[in-house]
């Protein structure tokens, strides 16, 4: 199938995009750690953002063979009130993980809407994480398998982990090994 030029650079602008909103993360990083930070709350149509994820991540999954899911209700509201870099950045960290860790299998990036809140989904059916390594992969440089070269600096989930803290949400980790993984971000 022929790919639409228009649609191709839109998805490798957002992916320049991130790679300067990485840059920024780190910032972050640092900005959490000192406890200045600034959250950004405004206006955001969830279903693009959540899409705009998918879409950049569709085409590596499809590559390694891999389904790529994106679970979107039938029903929440159009705009809700958040701060969208942040909450991007998170999800791509997250999605960018769990392709990058799944070999065989699929990738379902989920979101829900219950009263104020709003729930993110990672699910994987990559190698699962044990029990005494998940304090450890939310350190900086740390992976779950330290035996298993992987491309990257190791900072996605430390990154991951202080945007959520920073805007007063929860990161909670579902996983056992052999298992796949299931990263949850409650906002």
């Amino acid at each position: 199938a022929g790919v639409d030029p228009q649609h191709a650079a839109r998805v490798i602008r957002r992916s320049a995009e991130h790679l300067t909103n990485l840059v920024e993360g780190l910032l972050d990083l640092a900005s959490v750690e000192q406890g200045v930070v600034r959250v950004d709350s405004g206006v955001v149509r969830a279903r693009a953002l959540v899409q705009q994820v998918a879409e950049m991540f569709a085409p590596l999954a499809a590559q390694k063979g891999l389904t790529f899911n994106c679970d979107l209700p039938d029903r929440f509201p159009e705009f809700v009130r958040m701060d969208e870099r942040r909450v991007r950045q998170a999800l791509i960290n997250l999605v960018s993980n769990a392709v990058k860790f799944t070999e065989v299998g699929q990738v379902t990036l989920a979101f829900g809407w219950t009263g104020q809140m709003a729930t993110f989904e990672v699910r994987d059916t990559g190698p699962g994480i044990a029990d005494d390594r998940r304090e450890a992969i939310f350190a900086p440089y740390v992976r779950a398998d330290a035996a298993e070269p992987q491309d990257g600096a190791g900072l996605g989930l430390a990154i991951t982990s202080a945007i959520v803290r920073m805007l007063g949400g929860d990161l909670q980790l579902e996983s056992a090994p052999g298992m796949g993984s299931l990263f949850r971000v409650v906002i």
